[in-house]
């Protein structure tokens, strides 16, 4: 029977959060794009590229490769 830490009970819930907070970045930046807000656009995306290191540098830290199941 295998246990796992509670840094990994925490982790996985955090990561989904942080996928969905890229999702809905993702979107936004969609949305804006049609608008013409440039220097926002700009801002979103570097806050976007911030979220997905941090997503990627989680996931193999706590997942190896990726995110399981």
């Amino acid at each position: 029977m295998t246990h796992k830490s509670p840094d990994a009970k925490i982790m996985k819930p955090y990561l989904r959060k942080l996928m969905r907070e890229h999702r809905a970045l993702n979107r936004m930046i969609d949305t804006t794009k049609t608008i013409g807000a440039s220097e926002q656009v700009k801002a979103m995306k570097r806050l976007r590229l911030r979220l997905k290191d941090k997503i990627t540098a989680l996931q193999r830290h706590y997942y190896g490769r990726g995110l399981p199941g």
